[in-house]
């Protein structure tokens, strides 16, 4: 048996050699030949200072990444991530079409000794623009109402103005800077602080990522006050050219709301406009004024300015005589056995004054002439004639009638 064993040890041991040899050759023929794809390694954007030294800005697109082919030995590729690649981009080697040659090497040196990267997509495109600075006022927005008989006076920011700056087509976006600040049911002053957003001009949020400004919070006041609603009334000043007067005067609004501290808003019921100047005018005089002028201190409009709209008419005046005669007369207050009848030449004279286009139009049946015997007894007496009231017209001279008065026709 130990014969058996012995027996052509030397072929035996070499037989074994040779098959260690070929397994180790066939091991490591087979875990070279590993291939595997990395994606997502994100890309790393180095010496920036080469763009931004020149007073300019650089954007890179959002998410930016690239993919890779390794090659290597099975036991070194299969365990890869993308954490063990680190991809470059260096923007002080930027092309004139604004292109950027990406390299990706392995993390770790004994790695990448044994790796072969590859890779198609092997640069990336920046926008570059100009750099600029933009001063913006800030707008406090008020969100929901004060409690009722309340009003905000005053809305103020602190800062009121932010510095903006950034590429120029994204600061240029930029139409209003606004603080929200919630106001609902509040019957005394507020005080927050609130982040600014900006507006482009249809109001729509800008993304602020883009450009930076020099204030993160805004601290927001607001002076909340009691109201008041008070008339409005205007008074015109000088006199319009001859022949011409004013006939009437409308406006609106006709009331505004106040605000201001109690004892203010106690002293106040109207507000008086008192200088529509009407001098040498002949025909209608229309402006606006701001009803904020015209209030006394420590009262103020409640919301926004307000304007009030007028209009002064002004229209041309003359004179005119109508002929009463007695039959035009009307005799009321007449009693029961009594006897009335008119005395004289039956013709008198009235002088009226008053916008031209009514004059001309007026008649004596318009005025209504009557006299009131009411309380007269036998007699003659001369009793005033009363006419219908005219808009616009002015009675020159009273009208008396004379008359008698007799009982069963006989003056006792």
């Amino acid at each position: 048996m130990k014969n058996n064993i012995l027996e052509h040890l030397e072929l035996k041991i070499l037989s074994l050699v040779i098959a260690i040899i070929v397994w180790v050759i066939v091991a490591n023929v087979d875990d070279y030949k590993a291939t595997k794809q990395v994606t997502g390694i994100e890309i790393e954007f180095v010496n920036g200072n080469a763009i931004t030294g020149k007073n300019k800005v650089y954007e890179v697109p959002d998410g930016t990444t690239i993919d890779v082919v390794v090659k290597g030995r099975r036991k070194v590729v299969e365990g890869l991530t993308r954490e063990d690649f680190r991809a470059v981009a260096d923007l002080s080697k930027m092309s004139i079409t604004n292109a950027v040659k990406v390299e990706v090497s392995a993390v770790r040196s004994q790695v990448a000794r044994d790796l072969t990267i590859s890779y198609v997509d092997d640069s990336v495109v920046v926008a570059v623009e100009d750099k600029v600075k933009k001063q913006l006022p800030v707008t406090v927005r008020t969100l929901s109402d004060v409690a009722a008989g309340y009003a905000i006076r005053s809305k103020t920011a602190a800062p009121n103005l932010l510095t903006v700056e950034g590429a120029e087509s994204a600061v240029n976006l930029i139409e209003e800077v606004v603080v929200d600040v919630n106001v609902a049911g509040a019957r005394q002053n507020l005080t927050a602080t609130s982040r600014p957003v900006f507006l482009d001009k249809s109001g729509t949020v800008i993304d602020s990522s883009r450009f930076s400004y020099d204030s993160n919070e805004i601290e927001v006041n607001v002076e909340v006050m009691k109201t008041k609603e008070i008339d409005v009334k205007v008074q015109t000043t000088g006199t319009p050219q001859t022949g011409y007067e004013v006939s009437d005067i409308n406006f609106q609004p006709t009331s505004v709301v106040v605000v201001g501290d109690s004892a203010k808003l106690s002293e106040i019921s109207e507000v008086v406009i008192d200088d529509v100047d009407v001098s040498g005018c002949s025909a209608d005089l229309e402006t606006s004024v701001s009803v904020a002028d015209y209030l006394p201190e420590g009262v103020t409009l409640a919301g926004e300015a307000q304007e009030i709209m007028i209009k002064v008419m002004v229209d041309q005046v003359d004179e005119k005589v109508l002929l009463i005669s007695l039959e035009n007369i009307s005799v009321t207050g007449k009693q029961d056995g009594y006897s009335y009848q008119f005395n004289g030449d039956g013709k008198y004279s009235l002088r009226l004054r008053g916008r031209k286009d009514i004059l001309d139009k007026l008649t004596v049946s318009d005025l209504a002439p009557t006299i009131d015997v009411s309380g007269y007894r036998i007699g003659a007496f001369s009793v005033s004639v009363q006419f219908k009231t005219q808009e616009d017209i002015e009675f020159l001279n009273t009208v008396k009638a004379s008359i008698v008065i007799t009982a069963n026709g006989k003056l006792q």
